[in-house]
């Protein structure tokens, strides 16, 4: 029992430690992208490349190393060949026929072969490094499309909760609208087309809701899917008042540190593999050099215990060169091939460089009209509140009119969705800034 007992709550602090993220009972930004760099499956397929770019590394290495076989061979000459020596007189007056051999025999050898001299194989050794490398940079851009993706989505989210809570805050206000115009025109103060005009609105903000509240599903969906949670297991964020309340600030200039960008270091990678690939198939035409030590056993007899009774063993060591000096230029096709393949990635880079960089112009542009549009707009989201607010005052007393209340509404209303669209804009714009600098690991560090 008291095995028992052991193993049972040993399995019970297993199971409690394998999930400490999803215990919480809410997410940061940070959070939710711990948890996916842990948890996304895509992070254990990076791990696995870069221990596959160890193995063929180590592959890479062993056709260097002694190469040791055994070979054996039992046989049972069930007809034994005959031989014909030509008559020859006068020794020979007619033709001889010899049988030579036993009925069974066995042979078994042992060899071991070592390089001493293959170019081909030294110059191919040398995209060991490299190759190790290109897995590593690849594993971090996994990294880091994770971190964009979490965050890009993190951003939706909390963008269409501050959408809904004002499209929320619409609905009530125009509602209560609703009802004084109603009794208003009740009383003959106001016409009853202008209820209809207030129903209109109220009705457009009903499906701005419904567009939002879809939009946020969609949104959170993407987040659960950029932490690889794929069970219906409750996300709640928890600091979404800190980007809510962002105010923008002149940031310093971010320069475009193009060499030190994950697509350029995985690009120049690919390129030196290419340019050793074609050195290697080059370095074929040299002659190969090495060593070999051969043992062996034979064993012959007319019975089948006579073979492993008697056995002659012999040993043979020697060196050998091996030389394709002509293949039908074959090697010479496949050397302009490895050629062009590097040139083409050497133009690719180029190309992609040039869009890269583009990108973050673009970026950097976005992001400082979205950090001037959002003070703006986060200034015409208070002023058109109080403008609605003068003007709903102004209504109830009787000295305003309800058209002016409705235009009051609708400034208010279309200044909150420039908020709204500046804010997600800037968080975005900044998200592409560090993903095209290659910063993003930076970034999530710094949260």
């Amino acid at each position: 029992m008291k095995k028992y007992f052991v193993i049972t709550l040993s399995l019970l602090i297993s199971g409690i430690a394998t999930e400490p993220v999803m215990a919480q009972s809410g997410y940061t930004l940070k959070d939710c992208i711990d948890y996916g760099l842990k948890h996304h499956p895509s992070m254990m397929v990076a791990s696995n490349n870069v221990e596959n770019a160890r193995q063929a590394s180590r592959e890479a290495v062993a056709a260097y190393l002694p190469q040791v076989n055994i070979n054996g061979e039992l046989d049972n000459n069930l007809k034994l060949q005959t031989n014909v020596i030509p008559a020859s007189p006068p020794l020979f007056p007619t033709e001889t026929r010899l049988t030579f051999g036993n009925k069974f025999s066995n042979t078994l050898v042992a060899q071991a072969d070592q390089p001493i001299y293959n170019q081909s194989l030294i110059t191919g050794l040398k995209a060991n490094k490299p190759n190790q490398e290109l897995a590593s940079l690849n594993s971090e851009q996994v990294r880091q499309t994770i971190i964009y993706n979490i965050a890009s989505a993190y951003y939706q989210i909390i963008t269409a909760q501050k959408q809904l809570e004002l499209l929320r805050g619409n609905k009530e206000r125009i509602a209560r609208m609703l009802q004084v115009a109603k009794l208003q025109a009740e009383a003959g103060i106001a016409k009853k087309v202008d209820v209809k005009q207030v129903e209109v609105n109220l009705n457009n903000v009903a499906a701005q809701i419904s567009v939002a509240e879809n939009t946020m599903e969609l949104a959170m969906n993407s987040l659960r899917n950029a932490m690889g949670v794929y069970d219906e297991r409750p996300i709640v964020l928890t600091d979404t008042a800190k980007w809510l309340g962002y105010k923008p600030q002149a940031a310093a200039k971010v320069d475009y540190r193009i060499k030190n960008t994950l697509s350029y270091q995985i690009q120049d990678k690919q390129i030196e593999l290419y340019d050793i690939n074609a050195r290697s198939i080059k370095a074929k035409g040299i002659p190969v050099v090495s060593a070999f030590a051969r043992y062996g056993l034979n064993g012959f007899g007319s019975q089948f215990d006579d073979v492993f009774a008697r056995q002659f063993d012999y040993s043979t060591i020697g060196v050998k060169v091996s030389w394709n000096l002509f293949d039908g230029f074959r090697r010479n096709a496949q050397y302009h091939q490895a050629v062009v393949q590097r040139d083409n990635a050497r133009l690719t880079q180029e190309i992609n460089l040039a869009n890269e960089l583009q990108q973050f112009r673009n970026a950097s542009s976005q992001l400082a009209q979205a950090r001037n549009t959002l003070g703006t707009n986060q200034e015409n989201v208070t002023l058109a509140a109080q403008v609605y607010d003068n003007t709903s005052l102004q209504y109830k007393e009787g000295v305003g009119s309800l058209s002016d209340l409705l235009n009051a509404e609708s400034a208010y209303r279309e200044a909150q969705n420039n908020y709204i669209s500046s804010l997600i804009r800037y968080y975005l714009a900044r998200l592409d800034i560090e993903r095209t600098n290659s910063t993003l690991e930076a970034y999530y560090n710094k949260l």
